[in-house]
């Protein structure tokens, strides 16, 4: 592995900023006027206190800008800088595929190849269509999440050391899928955790190596690795942190040696060498990057916004090219605007950091808002009155997820749960917009027929809700659910207790969690939703769980 050239900044001045101005006399001006009010946008994080981020912008392919703001080592007292190693987290799905579509361009496999015939561990699921190479890149195979199984299973991350033949042998235990191939999108790790695998097996080398022969080298991508090894010394690299209790900062590093969905380790330079390779290839082809941005297409012949990973969408009337990553305290969000030939990269080693939204304000003012006219973002919707949206509020249930939404009325308009305390933008009494994510609409409720929630995502199918009241039960009937529970496909046990007003579970050695009543069989937790079943002698048999990437793994009582 070729080692880091040593910053100039390792141990000298703190936070000076290294610009980089085309030769244009326009974009050289702009930015000259503009890198101040691009600097106050990371302002909370220059400081010699914090970690922070490091920002690289690329115009035409060359140096526009690149600044660190805030640390790379609190202990060592080293500053951010362009030359720092951080790591990518999700940002590094885009390289997996890359090497799985070279694959496929080199005639060595074909996308729409099942899965099984290279990896044959992977179970079958009788779901009658098979699982392909093209499902696993689109996220739309049904294949359950890894990092969701291990941490329902009790093992959390940070806590257990995991390699890929841990990870691997999680994905091949699971019987079941989480939908029919191809009928749905929903995120997986464990797909590109496969795409690996597949890497390996159709080219006799790991993936780490097969990507520095086919693009990290010829790139000169020279700060760039795969971390396969945990323990591996990388020469500059920023330590990952997260807030602690209390105040300051804890270390928070990735602990596993498992790559393929996250696991790259990088600079902003190496990766704006990356995004401009895509818009103007000369390494791999146009081929491969026109493959990469090709959306997916499910079943229902609905289009989604995920290509091979890369998200492909619009921000304010800008078509964009994108991806967001976070693994332990990094978090990381690389993006194209091909039209205006601009590249951005933010990666930062605060856990707290949010890339992806100190990189909208950058580029607005870099580019100017272009926000189109009807575009969602600029709705201005109508004025509904009060007692109608208080009609309206409560808790919502997806049976088919066991999501949860939950409706209020705040600041005199309706409000959605996790997107702050802003309303949403009514369009008429019964139909309310997300700006840019999403549309509600409401069905009316009728005698005897809960109301009903239709919620359609952005490039996503329709999601339906069911209005469903506070529930209360009876220390009888929650002592009904008390017993010891096991699931073979995550061979873990849970112990539920009776307790209060709801149950409380405890998975394996960890400490108890509360969960509390949706409907009279369904429980939620912060971090599960438990339905549980009954047999014919109505006794309680067992339960699935549902964890946003994970649905339905079932689990059988064993005792009381």
């Amino acid at each position: 592995m070729s080692s880091l050239p040593r910053s100039p900044y390792r141990w000298g001045l703190a936070l000076a900023a290294n610009l980089a101005l085309l030769p244009a006399p326009a974009w050289g001006q702009l930015i000259a006027e503009t890198a101040g009010r691009v600097d106050q946008v990371f302002a909370a994080y220059n400081r010699t206190d914090s970690p922070g981020c490091v920002l690289g912008v690329n115009r035409d392919g060359l140096p526009l800008y690149r600044r660190g703001y805030g640390m790379a080592s609190l202990e060592l007292g080293v500053p951010l800088s362009e030359h720092s190693v951080l790591e990518s987290g999700s940002v590094a799905k885009q390289f997996t595929a890359a090497a799985v579509v070279s694959l496929a361009l080199a005639g060595k496999l074909s996308l729409d190849d099942p899965v099984r015939k290279y990896i044959p561990e992977l179970p079958d699921y009788g779901s009658g269509a098979p699982v392909t190479v093209r499902m696993l890149l689109h996220h739309t195979s049904g294949v359950r999440d890894m990092w969701t199984l291990f941490t329902v299973g009790g093992q959390d991350l940070g806590t257990v050391l995991f390699s890929m033949d841990r990870a691997l042998a999680m994905v091949y235990r699971q019987k079941a899928l989480n939908f029919p191939p191809n009928s749905q999108f929903l995120y997986s790790n464990s797909g590109f955790l496969l795409l690996a695998e597949l890497v390996r097996r159709v080219s006799g080398k790991p993936l780490a190596e097969y990507s520095q022969e086919v693009f990290f080298r010829p790139l000169g991508m020279i700060h760039t690795q795969w971390r396969d090894d945990w323990n591996r010394v990388v020469p500059d690299r920023a330590t990952a942190y997260a807030p602690a209790n209390g105040g300051g900062f804890r270390v928070d590093m990735p602990y596993m040696s498992v790559y393929g969905a996250g696991g790259l380790l990088t600079t902003v330079g190496d990766l704006l060498l990356w995004n401009e390779n895509l818009s103007n290839p000369r390494v791999g082809g146009r081929p491969r990057g026109e493959e990469m941005e090709t959306r997916g297409r499910l079943i229902n012949g609905r289009q989604i916004d995920y290509g091979l990973g890369l998200f492909i969408g619009n921000q304010v009337g800008r078509r964009e090219v994108s991806h967001s990553g976070a693994t332990g305290g990094y978090r990381t969000f690389l993006a194209r605007y091909p039209d205006q030939r601009l590249s951005l990269a933010i990666v930062c080693n605060l856990a707290s950091a949010n890339p992806a939204t100190l990189a909208r304000p950058v580029v607005d003012l870099l580019l100017g808002t272009t926000q189109q006219a009807g575009s969602p973002a600029s709705a201005t919707g109508i004025a509904v009155p009060e007692s109608e949206l208080v009609a309206l509020a409560g808790r919502y249930r997806a049976p088919a997820t066991e999501d949860i939404l939950r409706l209020a009325v705040r600041n005199g308009g309706l409000t959605l749960d996790g997107f702050g305390n802003t309303p949403l933008v009514a369009l008429s009494r019964d139909r309310f917009q997300l700006p840019g994510l999403a549309e509600l609409s409401f069905d009316p409720a009728t005698a005897g027929k809960p109301r009903t929630l239709r919620l359609v995502r952005v490039d996503v199918d329709t999601t339906v809700y069911q209005a469903v009241p506070e529930v209360s039960l009876s220390p009888a009937q929650l002592a009904e659910f008390a017993g010891s529970y096991y699931s073979e496909e995550l061979d873990a046990t849970y112990q539920v207790a009776a307790r209060d007003s709801g149950l409380v579970v405890r998975v394996g050695e960890g400490a108890e969690q509360k969960l509390v009543p949706v409907v009279p069989e369904v429980f939620r937790g912060n971090q599960f939703t438990l339905r549980f079943a009954r047999g014919k002698n109505g006794r309680i048999t067992g339960f699935g769980l549902f964890a946003g990437r994970v649905l339905d793994i079932r689990f059988a009582r064993r005792g009381p």
